[in-house]
């Protein structure tokens, strides 16, 4: 037996049952300081930081190869447009930023409708495999899933070209098969979450590893924008062929460097493990079995700390995918910037998102852990700040016309907002159920990704013939209203502590720790 079990032992014959629950779940409604813990901290470079690293960079390479085609899009899908300096277009604004003719792709006649409908394919695969995931995660491990979830997408997108040449439906039925392996990414990767991050680490490791979504579109986005307009590097075939290799590449350090457990790692220190056990209550070196991983569907459907992490989800994602989808096109066809300038815009809100969610979550876990603000407190302050800055300046984006300065600093400024309540997203599933994070993750990015099939398709038919800034107006107002019902939502249903059906997961765990080691 370890030693924190014969610890718990002994200090169970004097202290009540409240107290033992505080030792083993961590805080409650009026939660402990840091000092209460039984089992001393982990400092200095460990394990789990490899981890976390890895996994930061598996969601990089995830969402490059996710998003490159909503700027190759603009490339690949436009007429030839001969446009010189000056000039005006009929429903957007004066092209101010090219000094020379241009001569965009006339490889594929595809209308907006068309193009929304591609751009939106992927998610049909994606939302499909999300709650499998989260189910078979918890039953196998998140390693294996979380691996093949980068791979497979690596091999399909250095492939993309070529499907392509072949019609809009084998580029369809490619991105489909695309998010039927990246729907595993999160269920996967949350459930070893639940596993590996201490209690008082799952605001600052998750966002780490979840910033490396948003710097895949940071150096993504302005990259195959200049890759598109590249004659000398192949056009925007390339940025499809370097992107889909780095994922293959990335996964033979996966496999080799990363394990399920703490307990199946064969190099971690005592200390560590001990450390991370002690807050998730996960012992055994093995997967959970049948019998072992029944999740409690029921108290989980029924739970409104669930359904408001799912709404929030929804109505942020919405506003999410709206910027990295479709803003390149409006600013293309409104605004006319030129392609590259449309990956350089889209990916600075992402610069601040990543920048921002990076301090607020370790300003979040300082907070907690020295006991200045309840966990609860904290998801929901950040939550105001992020959403509802992000929906204030939304209004404003037409209203600022062709000023072109004022609308790149509103997109960037509001959608990078967004960082800030990212943090209380991404950690609030640990907060109330880490022994079902992967159950939990599926439920949330099933519904809350839904946007990526709806919103693409339903811009594609507002603006369908008819790219003008009154048309683009309803689009910016819809994502206002998303994000003001999210944060109302949250704050009236959100909570922070451990629910009682994953107590009930954590004490079934416990029990059976203590008879195989008796």
């Amino acid at each position: 037996m370890s030693d924190d079990g014969i610890c718990k032992r002994k200090m169970s014959i004097n202290v009540d049952d409240e107290t033992r629950k505080l030792l083993q779940y961590g805080a409650s409604e009026n939660e402990e300081s840091w000092s209460t813990r039984n089992v001393p901290p982990h400092k200095g470079y460990g394990a789990r930081h490899t981890l976390a690293i890895l996994a930061f960079l598996g969601c990089f390479n995830t969402y490059a190869m996710r998003f490159n085609l909503s700027v190759a899009m603009v490339a690949m899908a436009n007429h030839t447009d001969i446009r010189s300096k000056n000039m005006t277009t009929d429903m957007g604004c004066p092209i101010m930023n090219q000094t020379k003719p241009i001569d965009q792709a006339v490889e594929f006649d595809w209308d907006e409708a068309t193009q929304g409908f591609i751009l939106s394919a992927f998610f049909y695969g994606y939302v499909a495999t999300q709650m499998p995931g989260g189910w078979l995660a918890g039953k196998v491990g998140g390693k294996q899933l979380f691996g093949v979830s980068v791979l497979i997408p690596g091999i399909l997108t250095i492939l993309t070209p070529l499907v392509t040449k072949l019609g809009a439906g084998a580029l369809i039925v490619t991105r489909v098969i695309e998010g039927l392996a990246e729907g595993l990414t999160f269920p996967s990767l949350a459930s070893m979450l639940g596993i590996w991050v201490p209690e008082m680490e799952r605001t600052i490791i998750p966002t780490f590893i979840f910033s490396g979504c948003s710097l895949g579109n940071v150096v993504c986005l302005p990259l195959v924008g200049y890759l598109s307009t590249s004659k000398a590097l192949g056009g925007w075939p390339s940025s499809f062929y370097i992107f889909g290799g780095l994922g293959c590449v990335w996964y033979l350090f996966w496999q080799f460097l990363v394990y399920d457990t703490p307990a199946k790692h064969p190099t971690i220190s005592k200390v560590e493990r001990d450390y991370i056990q002690s807050t998730t209550g996960v012992m055994e070196a093995g997967t959970k079995s049948d019998k072992t991983y029944i999740v409690p569907w029921k108290a989980i459907l029924t739970s409104s700390a669930v359904w408001s992490i799912v709404v929030l989800n929804f109505t942020t994602s919405w506003g999410y995918f709206v910027t990295l989808t479709s803003v390149p096109t409006y600013m293309n066809k409104i605004q006319n910037y030129d392609i590259a300038q449309d990956g350089l815009l889209v990916a600075l809100p992402d610069l601040i998102n990543l920048t921002l969610g990076l301090i607020t979550s370790w300003v979040s876990d300082l907070m907690r852990q020295r006991g200045y603000m309840s966990t609860v407190a904290v998801r929901k302050l950040c939550s105001i700040i992020g959403l509802a800055s992000a929906a204030a300046l939304l209004p404003f984006i037409t209203l600022a016309g062709c000023n072109h300065v004022v609308v790149v600093s509103l997109i960037v400024v509001g959608n990078g907002m967004l960082g800030v309540s990212w943090t209380a997203l991404a950690a609030n599933i640990y907060d109330i159920g880490h022994n079902y994070a992967g159950t939990l993750s599926g439920i949330s990015n099933f519904i809350g990704n839904m946007p990526g099939i709806i919103a693409p398709f339903a811009i594609g038919l507002i603006t369908n013939n008819q790219e003008t800034m009154a048309r683009w107006e309803i689009v910016f107002y819809i994502s206002m209203a998303m994000y003001l019902f999210g944060l109302i939502t949250f704050l009236i249903f959100g909570k922070g502590t451990e629910q009682s059906w994953n107590k009930a997961s954590s004490e079934m765990t416990t029990i059976q720790e203590r008879k195989s080691n008796s």
